[in-house]
């Protein structure tokens, strides 16, 4: 006879331990995975005395990223051995992930700068010791950067060129020290022009709120170009006068008179602005008095 009853599927789904998101939050410091990390890769060059600022940002945001700034700063410190509250465990997997990161401190420095850090203990001590070695440095930099800014001229360079050098400054200064504002920026780049530009530098000084640095660029490359037009069509002008002017002349010296342009007055020196020492020198008279005498 067969049974009425449902058969029970409780077991006929096999139990699996893996079914549960892989992705977990760690119970404890000793469930998170240490970090190596990939210098080779994630470091466009290595640190040198003149590039301490540039290596420290990658550096910093690397750190930043992988969540392990903290060991660099001192915030998160070597737990103690006579802390209770931290097992051997966690004191043990801190150290680790240190040694990892002064690893990676030391395989990101030239060998002139590699043996001044490599007695270090910790990462907080090699990252400190570079710090001493080039901040000072840094702020000297720095303090050239801004006077080079306070000074830059745009003179034979083209306004994108000129606007690419200011702004070069400006963010390797922010790299050093403190970032320039909006303002100070513009301000820079507006007394570097020169007078050709003084016609749309006055309503950029009068502007209520700042221009970013790309409006500004837009505004300035705009104005050259309208210069240039300027400037074409003065050249133009200026051919025509002189095509006509040689015409004009060509026609009177076919009626008996020569010219070949624009001519000093008779009897003037163009080279001093005075007649010629000759027997004719005393027909020359100023406006003033009396006869020239050389």
């Amino acid at each position: 006879m067969v049974s009425g009853e449902p058969s029970s599927t409780e077991n006929s789904i096999p139990h699996s331990e893996n079914t549960h998101n892989p992705i977990t939050t760690p119970t404890s410091p000793t469930d998170i995975p240490l970090i190596a990390l990939n210098i080779t890769s994630q470091i466009n060059e290595k640190l040198t005395p003149s590039t301490f600022p540039q290596w420290r940002a990658q550096f910093e945001a690397l750190l930043i990223g992988y969540n392990l700034l903290d060991y660099v700063t001192g915030d998160k410190p070597c737990p103690q051995t006579n802390d209770l509250s931290i097992s051997a465990h966690q004191r043990t997997h801190w150290i680790r992930q240190d040694k990892l990161i002064l690893s990676a401190i030391l395989a990101s420095t030239t060998t002139t700068i590699t043996p001044f850090i490599s007695i270090a203990k910790s990462s907080q001590e090699a990252w400190q010791k570079l710090h001493t070695m080039y901040a000072s440095k840094s702020r000297t930099r720095a303090m050239q950067l801004k006077e080079e800014l306070t000074l830059i001229k745009k003179g034979n360079q083209s306004v994108q060129e000129y606007l690419h050098t200011a702004k070069s400054l400006a963010d390797e200064i922010s790299l050093i020290d403190h970032p320039i504002s909006e303002d100070d920026l513009t301000l820079y780049i507006l007394n570097g022009l020169g007078a050709d530009f003084r016609e749309i530098a006055a309503p950029i000084r009068a502007r209520e709120h700042p221009l970013t640095f790309e409006e500004l660029h837009d505004l300035l490359v705009s104005h050259d170009v309208y210069l240039r037009r300027l400037e074409a069509n003065f050249q133009q002008l200026v051919a025509s006068a002189n095509y006509s002017h040689r015409r004009s002349g060509s026609g009177s010296s076919s009626g008996g008179h020569s010219s070949k342009g624009y001519s000093k007055p008779n009897g003037f020196d163009h080279r001093n602005g005075a007649p010629p020492n000759n027997n004719n020198s005393a027909q020359y008279r100023n406006s003033n008095g009396p006869p020239f005498r050389s």
